[in-house]
């Protein structure tokens, strides 16, 4: 049973049929024997018995069989004439009814068993998948091509969920970081307005000597350049979210070689010590070179402005993947690795007009973009930050 539970379509289809042309093969056989036995019964009631039973004694067992003789029907009643008509019917056209309706029943049994189960199950799962419920899984698990189908739609449901899972996510993190980046542009706006209305107030009445004015001046203008920058770099994260990785061949050598130029200058500005080590020298990974030197650098930075006197970075491959790992001296991070991740978080409020918070949270999200992730931890002599890279390759 389990073995024809599981037959393809084709193959159920064909099973079904000869079944049902065989038992109404049988069924009809038996049919035309059974009305031609009650045929001859009928006619018996209409025929010279006495002569019959005399032909039957004395014939000659080799030459020929003495049959009832065929009884006209004005011969007979109007009932025994009906049934010998009926007789006639059975046995000229009784084989080729059953096996119709064995074909019939047959064709019947084939869609109970094989076909509406599994289309209750579609329709119900489509009903569901219309009104946004997917919590559900298909019961069928034959293996003909309605269980494939059936399977391949739950495992669609599954993609859906998965999808709409990661839509909301992203319109969650969407709306956060709307929210955020409100929330960044006030204070500086807030900081604008109030010296705006101090000088509007101030100014007529000639309260403000020159060195106070200057000062606001100097602060507002600080104030613009932060909200420039701020622009500025939300347009440079927009614009490489959207852009599509471009990878090519290159290796940890390479890659640890730019970086260098980058992180000295960085720390020459800062006035703190920079070192860089690489691994994996000859090893080729397919790598977009732009995207890691931007986490690069954002990592560089944020470890620069943290760190007590050094910042060393370790450019290495593992299996797969090209790991970037950025250590400092400081006292390392001060909350917990998601908040450490999320745009606009910063644990030096003092820095707030020069930095907005958004590099780690860059960082990640450039990291998820090319397969890897971003990993965040205190270490007895500071924090380290590891950026992780898939070899384009290998995500295809």
């Amino acid at each position: 049973m389990e073995k024809i539970r599981n037959l393809s379509l084709r193959k159920s289809i064909i099973v079904y049929m000869l079944t049902g042309i065989v038992i109404g093969f049988i069924l009809g056989a038996f049919i035309v024997l059974e009305a031609e036995r009650a045929q001859e019964q009928i006619w018996w009631k209409y025929v010279d018995q006495d002569r019959f039973i005399e032909e039957m004694q004395n014939r000659n067992p080799d030459a020929f069989d003495v049959t009832i003789p065929r009884v006209s029907n004005e011969d007979m009643s109007r009932t025994d004439a009906r049934l010998s008509e009926l007789c006639d019917f059975l046995t000229t056209y009784g084989i080729l009814v059953l096996c119709a309706a064995g074909i019939v029943v047959s064709t019947f049994l084939f869609y109970r068993n094989k076909i509406r189960r599994p289309l209750l199950e579609l329709n119900l799962a489509a009903k569901k998948i219309a009104d946004n419920d997917l919590d559900f899984e298909i019961g069928y698990q034959s293996k003909d091509e309605l269980g494939v189908l059936c399977r391949e739609f739950d495992h669609m449901k599954e993609e859906l969920a998965q999808n709409n899972q990661k839509m909301w996510r992203m319109v969650e993190d969407e709306q956060v970081l709307r929210s955020a980046i409100a929330h960044d542009l006030r204070t500086p706006l807030t900081v604008l307005k109030g010296y705006q209305e101090m000088m509007m107030e101030f100014i007529p009445e000639e309260k403000l000597d020159r060195e106070a004015l200057l000062d606001m001046l100097k602060e507002s203008m600080g104030q613009v350049e932060r909200l420039e920058r701020f622009l500025d770099r939300m347009r440079v994260f927009s614009a490489l979210e959207r852009e599509p990785i471009s990878c090519m061949d290159t290796t940890a050598a390479e890659i640890a070689e730019q970086i260098e130029k980058t992180g000295e200058m960085l720390a020459e500005a800062s006035g703190k010590q920079f070192e860089i080590f690489a691994g994996g020298e000859g090893e080729k990974l397919t790598l977009d070179r732009d995207l890691i030197l931007e986490v690069a650098e954002n990592l560089i930075t944020n470890a620069l402005r943290y760190a007590a006197s050094k910042v060393s970075v370790v450019v290495c491959r593992e299996a797969d993947q090209l790991v970037l790992e950025v250590k400092d001296d400081g006292t390392g991070f001060t909350i917990s690795e998601e908040e450490a991740k999320q745009a606009f978080t910063s644990s030096n409020p003092r820095d707030d007009l020069k930095h907005f918070g958004l590099g780690m949270y860059i960082s990640e999200v450039f990291c998820k973009k090319h397969g890897g992730h971003l990993e965040v931890e205190n270490q007895r002599d500071g924090a380290c930050v590891r950026a992780y890279f898939r070899s384009c390759t290998d995500e295809k």
